[in-house]
C-alpha cells in the first residue's frame, strides 16, 4: 500500500519566513491632501494687512467713514509698530503721509485702531503726530 503522506519539496522546507511588513501610505496622503484642499482658504494671509486686537466695548457708534478705501486709518500694534493704511510707517513720518492724505481728499478724521495689549505711551506719541498734521477729529476703532 501506497503512504498517504504529502510529499513536501526540499526547497520549500529550506525557505526563509519572510515577514511582510510594510505600511501603505496612500491612505494617509489622501486624507492629507482632501484637508489641506478644504482647509486651505481659511489660512490664506491677507496680503500683510496689519492686524490689531481690539478693545471690547459696550456702547459703540458705528464709523461707516472708517470702511472707505480713502480713510485715513492708523493701526498701532502691540510690538509698537505703527501702520497707516496698509503700510509700516516710522512715527516721524505719520504727520507727512497724513498731510498727503488729505491733498488726495481723504476726509479730515483719523481712524485709529490700538491693539488691546499695546503699550500706553505709544498711543499718545501717536495722536500728538495726528495734531500735527492738522486733524483735530480723532475716532478711536474698537469691537
Amino acid at each position: 500500500m501506497a503512504s498517504a503522506r504529502p510529499q513536501f519539496k526540499l526547497s520549500a522546507l529550506k525557505r526563509k519566513n519572510e515577514l511582510l511588513c510594510h505600511i501603505n501610505m496612500w491612505g494617509f496622503v489622501s486624507v492629507m491632501l482632501v484637508l489641506l484642499f478644504l482647509l486651505m482658504p481659511w489660512t490664506v494671509v491677507d496680503g500683510g494687512r496689519p492686524t490689531a486686537d481690539l478693545v471690547s466695548t459696550r456702547h459703540s457708534t458705528r464709523m461707516p467713514g472708517a470702511l472707505r478705501e480713502d480713510a485715513l486709518k492708523i493701526f498701532v500694534t502691540r510690538d509698537g509698530a505703527i501702520y497707516f493704511r496698509e503700510h509700516r510707517i516710522a512715527l516721524e513720518d505719520l504727520p507727512d503721509e497724513i498731510r498727503e492724505g488729505l491733498r488726495n481728499g481723504a476726509e479730515r478724521r483719523v481712524y485709529v485702531a490700538v491693539d488691546a495689549r499695546a503699550k500706553y505711551g505709544d498711543v499718545p506719541a501717536v495722536l500728538e503726530k495726528v495734531r500735527l498734521a492738522g486733524i483735530e477729529k480723532v475716532a478711536f476703532l474698537t469691537e
